[in-house]
């Protein structure tokens, strides 16, 4: 199956066949969401397993993400299609300290693809760029945490937006790989948790319905 075949290409960091079998796919008419989760995201989980077995390095992540990039750029542009009407506007970044920004990037294309207005705050944000956000007036602010480190930063954000009065008027997301339900809502206090895309934009439409 070709979105098997993607995911095999990425997970071997072949950036050529990644990006030429994404392409295929998109002659094809395969749904873009499934090359997506079923393609490129497959083949990050299982470039992550080699990770976890110390058979891939840290050169290999970032080349992974440098191909997993390349790939999605082809993708992008017909996720997000013509922009529906607008459900919510808010903010998404990695907190403070944490990079790896794949997870995130997904997040705001699929939320963008169902009338989510999404800034992209970016990589390692300080508390600060999330209050700004706040008081610029988002009604969401989701936190991408992916190291340990990072549950503590964003229980920082958490505790601005509470300082600053402003906590009760936006709703705050958290997923990333080291944070689950139960320290989202224990120790970070976020409304949500998605372990994934798919569970991050079933959430924002439960919180924004049209």
């Amino acid at each position: 199956m070709l979105l098997d075949k993607i995911a095999q290409a990425l997970s071997k960091l072949d950036e050529n066949d990644t990006v030429r079998l994404t392409s295929q796919a998109i002659e094809e008419g395969l749904d873009p969401e499934d090359i997506i989760l079923k393609g490129l995201c497959a083949g990050m989980e299982k470039v992550g397993e080699y990770y976890e077995k110390k058979e891939y390095f840290v050169y290999d992540m970032l080349k992974a993400s440098q191909i997993f990039n390349a790939a999605m750029s082809k993708v992008e542009p017909l996720i997000v299609g013509e922009k529906p009407s607008t459900r919510a506007k808010g903010a998404i970044g990695l907190v403070k300290g944490n990079t790896q920004d794949n997870g995130k990037n997904i997040v705001r294309i699929m939320l963008q693809a169902q009338g989510f207005e999404v800034e992209d705050l970016g990589k390692s944000v300080p508390k600060e760029k999330f209050l700004e956000a706040a008081e610029k007036g988002a009604d969401f602010i989701g936190l991408s945490i992916m190291t340990s480190a990072g549950v503590k930063q964003a229980q920082k954000v958490t505790a601005e937006l509470e300082k600053n009065g402003l906590r009760s008027k936006v709703k705050v997301a958290v997923g990333g790989a080291a944070v689950d339900s139960e320290k989202a809502e224990k120790i970070i206090g976020a409304d949500g948790y998605a372990e994934n895309a798919g569970e991050a934009v079933a959430l924002f439409k439960q919180w924004f319905p049209f």
